[in-house]
């Protein structure tokens, strides 16, 4: 039995950037006004600006920890965002009609990368970087995007189950 496994994440240099550079500021700001202030508006100071690094540290944080896990196996293709999504969303081989990977325009098709809703009909879209995705057509026309960065890999497994008579 052969597996298709890939895990991504938000990994892109320029977002690494933007996100240390958000934290850079805030936290670099804080410390930098601190001797400034006056001693009866610390109380005030820390109560604004220790959430406020606080929550820019989450972000950041977070976006080191999101995954986009893809699974694809005899029963089906499972996928999702971890940690928000602990289990896999499954889509067994017999709910889908069609299943290929294809080159997609991420901006232009979805408004981006993550978890997006396509209001032109083409569906949702899981991704993280890139512009391959393995398109999942259901037999009632919906339509589920999952981006990948193993094409290649991809196309041997939807074949294999695909010509096995699965869909």
């Amino acid at each position: 039995m052969r597996v298709f496994q890939e895990v991504q994440k938000f990994n892109q240099i320029w977002l690494q950037i933007l996100l240390l550079s958000v934290a850079g500021i805030t936290i670099g700001g804080m410390l930098w006004a601190y001797p400034n202030v006056a001693e009866e508006d610390k109380t005030t100071f820390f109560a604004t600006s220790i959430p406020a690094a606080l929550i820019t540290i989450a972000i950041t944080a977070g976006m080191y920890m999101v995954q986009l896990r893809t699974r694809i196996d005899e029963t089906g293709i499972h996928f999702g965002f971890w940690p928000f999504q602990r289990e896999l969303k499954t889509v067994a081989w017999h709910e889908i009609d069609r299943c290929y990977v294809r080159q997609y325009r991420p901006l232009t098709e979805f408004g981006g990368w993550g978890y997006k809703y396509s209001m032109s009909g083409r569906g949702k879209v899981y991704n993280t970087k890139g512009n391959m995705g393995i398109q999942i057509v259901f037999k009632n026309e919906q339509k589920i995007l999952v981006g990948t960065q193993k094409p290649d890999e991809a196309i041997k497994i939807i074949e294999r189950f695909t010509k096995n008579n699965l869909l």
